[in-house]
């Protein structure tokens, strides 16, 4: 008999757990999709036919060259902590803590809003009093800590069965809708909320539609859990993609046809939406099980999200940058039970008060870890040998390099046209991070502890060698995207004078001008103060022999 295990700490120790390619279809559908709610705010800003247009044009020049890059890189890193980990190989530590802490915080936050969404859909058909609605939220975050410590394999069950029940309520939307069709569905072709102006009508649905097809890089956190990932991941992508088109496109298309009224749509249980489609020419009750199947729909995804904060929790500790215990797994599943409960005591704080903010910094996050995945792509693909790859996308080279350039460009789309409310909070939020990152080091001494040789600590600033020419890099590269910012904002927004809405007031408050101000302030202060840094980094200069840091960095 080998020697018993005692404990199990970090990556090292993952277990392997067989699951299937359906399997990991229903987590991509749960993480990615998990229906089409959303798109209700999409309808009466762009149009019915625009609408319709964009869901079938993103997937090919947005989700699929995305996941091609994910899937290409996963195959030859099959790795738990993925992405996270193609940035440390690809660009060395200190982006990789900048990947780790944005996976890290983000998980925190914004994993909340879907149980909160779940308790509002309960709240359309069910009257619930505050206690009430506490109750169902702690539950239902106590329900799903439960399923993902006992592990992945649970997990992945958990969001399959949940897909398929999503898949299901949107189907019968589908046939319900086309069996009642009223008039044309893309009519018309595009709404006049923006006066016509095609430009801003496209930007006000493109923020939304990208976030309808983003999280194909979550997956591969916990790559390492999944017995042949590198073979089953890929596949489970080219299946669930079209999946997402037709769930997105056949219902609302169904929708329009038979209810129309595309300018009442909405999220708001008081306008139109999908279930409208059934409470209207079906039995009430199959409106009601619609109701069902969107708080299991948001269920899904959050089961996935504390999944993924999960992991991105441990890997903070288990590469030095957090309390070690963090990284503690249990002995039977693998688990990590530690950095799992640490994510369930914060979503469960959450809960019991606003955090409209939190919803601020999702997508820039969302942005800033597709943009580091991507980048660590570009430069692996030239590094590491062909015939690691398992999987290729299309195109060879040149595919490869066109797929990064679109990726790019929507992530720096989607930040601008997100509104100054979201840009202003995303990069107030990443200034924060370097911060985070000097903790972390100077606390706990990041990949140096491990591998002192291939990460030395320059001991005039307990950082690594070369950190600060890279903090203020990254401050200067924050400062111009917020001059850049600005200046597009100021054209794009179109109200005079505009104020931001009650959540935000706490924060920002003034008019639209005072808040270009703030913009510019804080981007003059970032590019100063990145310049500085970058001074002094280069004035203290590399050990004698040169930076023996990991290659990338």
């Amino acid at each position: 008999m080998g020697e018993e295990i005692t404990k199990r700490v970090g990556v090292q120790d993952i277990i392997k757990s067989r699951v299937g390619v359906l399997a990991v279809v229903g987590m991509f559908y749960s993480m990615c999709c998990a229906g089409a709610f959303g798109i209700e705010e999409m309808l009466p800003e762009v149009g019915p036919g625009m609408t319709i247009l964009m869901l079938i044009v993103l997937p090919f020049v947005w989700a699929l060259p995305y996941s091609w890059i994910c899937a290409e890189m996963g195959s030859a890193r099959p790795v738990e902590g993925g992405n996270i980990l193609w940035v440390k190989e690809a660009m060395g530590e200190y982006w990789f803590a900048v990947m780790v802490f944005v996976n890290f915080l983000w998980g925190l936050t914004s994993n909340t809003i879907y149980v909160v969404l779940a308790t509002d859909y309960l709240g359309t058909v069910v009257k619930l009093t505050t206690f009430q609605s506490v109750f169902i939220k702690l539950a239902l975050v106590t329900i799903f800590f439960v399923i993902n410590i006992i592990g992945i394999r649970e997990v992945s069950i958990v969001s399959t069965v949940i897909s398929v029940m999503v898949v299901a309520g949107f189907l019968l939307v589908a046939v319900v809708g086309f069996a009642n069709w009223q008039q044309n569905p893309i009519e018309p072709f595009m709404s006049d909320a923006y006066g016509g102006d095609v430009f801003q009508t496209v930007g006000a649905g493109l923020a939304i539609g990208i976030w309808m097809y983003s999280g194909f890089d979550e997956i591969s956190l916990f790559a390492g859990e999944i017995k042949d990932s590198h073979r089953i991941i890929p596949k489970a992508l080219m299946i669930v993609i079209p999946l997402m088109i037709l769930t997105y496109v056949l219902p609302t298309m169904a929708g329009m046809a038979s209810i129309g009224d595309y300018e009442n749509w909405t999220t708001d249980p008081d306008g139109f939406g999908y279930a409208t489609v059934l409470f209207e020419y079906a039995p009430a009750a199959l409106g009601v099980v619609f109701i069902a199947i969107a708080i299991a729909g948001q269920c899904s995804i959050y089961n996935m999200c504390i999944a993924v904060a999960g992991r991105a929790t441990m890997i903070l500790a288990d590469e030095n940058f957090a309390p070690r215990f963090i990284a503690n797994l249990t002995k039977r599943r693998g688990t990590p039970y530690v950095a799992l409960t640490i994510v369930y005591i914060v979503t469960a704080l959450l809960t019991f008060k606003g955090f409209a903010f939190l919803i601020v910094i999702d997508v820039f996050f969302t942005v800033v870890v597709c943009a580091l995945t991507v980048v660590s792509a570009f430069i692996l693909k030239r590094r590491i040998p062909a015939e690691e790859f398992k999987f290729k996308a299309p195109g060879g080279r040149g595919g490869h390099n066109l797929m990064c350039g679109l990726v790019l460009f929507f992530c720096l789309a989607t930040v601008l046209i997100n509104g100054s409310d979201y840009f202003l909070g995303g990069i107030l939020i990443m200034l924060l991070i370097p911060i985070f990152y000097v903790i972390g080091k100077l606390s706990f001494k990041g990949l140096s502890k491990m591998d002192p040789e291939r990460y030395p600590i320059d001991n005039r600033t307990g950082l690594g060698y070369g950190d600060l020419k890279k903090m203020g890099g990254m401050y200067v590269g924050l400062g111009l995207l917020s001059s850049l910012g600005r200046f597009f904002l100021e054209w794009y927004e179109t109200s005079g004078e505009w104020a931001f809405p009650d959540d935000y007031e706490m924060v920002f408050s003034g008019s639209f001008g005072g808040v270009m101000t703030l913009i510019s302030v804080v981007g003059g202060v970032s590019v100063a103060l990145g310049c500085v840094l970058f001074i002094v980094g280069k004035r203290l200069g590399l050990p004698s022999g040169g930076e023996t840091g990991a290659k990338g960095a």
